[in-house]
């Protein structure tokens, strides 16, 4: 008899979660298939579709914006994108409810289950390295205050996702040092080259954590204090989950140049508590990271700071961006009176710089 019931209870589950999947391909084919094709592969010939509509069967174009921004484009058509006003608007036929079950199929037609989702692909912090892999180019200014010393550093860092889950990165720094009664120095700094991988990542769950690893150049001059003047490596694990409104994100990472009596070898603990004011990319960030940073080896202290920061989309889409912020020791020994930092950042794929 519990058998018999269990069977019952099976049949209707399967039942509902068929119902549900052929709604969601119902509302794709009235609404969406005469201009993206049943298959989602784009326009079918005929129609007088004049732009050039995405391939909803390629992973990398699928899942590479986020649900806020799938259902603004579907609420609101293109132009609240900064896309073709071809796309129309949906929010007189399709309820929210209806839109989101759209997009849930067509990111089906990704029959590749290793990419990861944008919704994963939380904003970039000042200090915490973020887990997801992606296409961008990151222009980073930090101003460093101490007794000592004052400090420029400019960072170029260009970002290359590598097929699903892995990504590619270098990044050169243009060091300026003012030292309180020497001369002041420029010139380049360590050039990093890096890899990351994602280890997991569940939409379910809004969980994602990878594993990246630093490998550090000696091409600054140590003597004129701009690098370490020592080969180093920067392994570290990192994680990203959505909690409720928040998202957290943090990172272990340990630094450890080859030679120690050149470069101290050091464990990082990192966390940034970041609030999305928006489902847009495009939406403001505030955010509060931590960052410890302690000594394994050498002559270094260890440091305990905090860095408040604000992260803004400048254009629709949010693939261009923009954060400032400042870290400041709160604790341990106070090796720098404060830092400011800011960055802009650019998908370079997802469209043009100034647009």
């Amino acid at each position: 008899m519990k058998s018999s019931w269990a069977l019952v209870l099976w049949f209707l589950l399967v039942s509902a979660s068929a119902a549900a999947t052929e709604t969601a391909r119902e509302l794709y084919e009235a609404a969406c298939a005469s201009c993206h094709a049943r298959d989602g592969r784009g326009a079918p010939e005929g129609t007088r579709i004049e732009v050039p509509l995405p391939d909803f069967t390629d992973c990398s174009i699928v899942t590479a914006e986020t649900t806020g921004n799938w259902v603004a484009l579907a609420t609101g058509g293109g132009p609240v994108l900064g896309l073709s006003d071809q796309m129309p608007s949906f929010a007189d036929s399709l309820s929210e409810e209806q839109i989101r079950e759209v997009i849930a199929y067509l990111r089906g037609f990704c029959a590749d289950p290793s990419w990861p989702n944008a919704d994963l692909n939380f904003r970039r912090s000042l200090v915490t390295g973020k887990a997801f892999p992606e296409n961008e180019a990151v222009w980073t200014v930090s101003f460093e205050k101490s007794r000592e010393s004052r400090s420029l550093v400019n960072e170029f860092t260009l970002e290359k996702r590598l097929g699903s889950r892995g990504m590619a990165e270098v990044t050169l720094p243009i060091v300026y040092n003012d030292l309180r009664g020497g001369s002041a120095t420029g010139g380049v700094g360590d050039l990093t080259l890096a890899y990351k991988h994602v280890l997991l990542a569940s939409q379910q769950y809004g969980a994602i954590a990878a594993f990246s690893l630093d490998l550090v150049l000696p091409t600054g001059d140590r003597d004129r204090g701009l690098g370490d003047g020592t080969v180093g490596l920067g392994p570290s694990l990192r994680a990203g989950k959505t909690l409720g409104p928040f998202v957290l994100q943090g990172e272990l990472k340990a630094v450890l140049p080859a030679d120690v009596d050149k470069a101290a070898r050091r464990l990082l603990y990192r966390a940034a508590l970041q609030l999305p004011l928006s489902p847009l990319k495009s939406g403001w960030v505030p955010a509060l990271e931590f960052e410890a940073d302690t000594r394994i080896e050498g002559q270094t202290r260890d440091v305990y700071s905090l860095a408040p920061m604000l992260y803004k989309g400048l254009s629709k889409r949010g693939h261009v961006a923009v954060a400032l912020g400042a870290k400041i020791p709160v604790a341990g020994t106070q090796t720098f009176d404060y830092q400011i930092g800011a960055f802009l950042l650019w998908e370079y794929l997802d469209g043009g710089l100034w647009w």
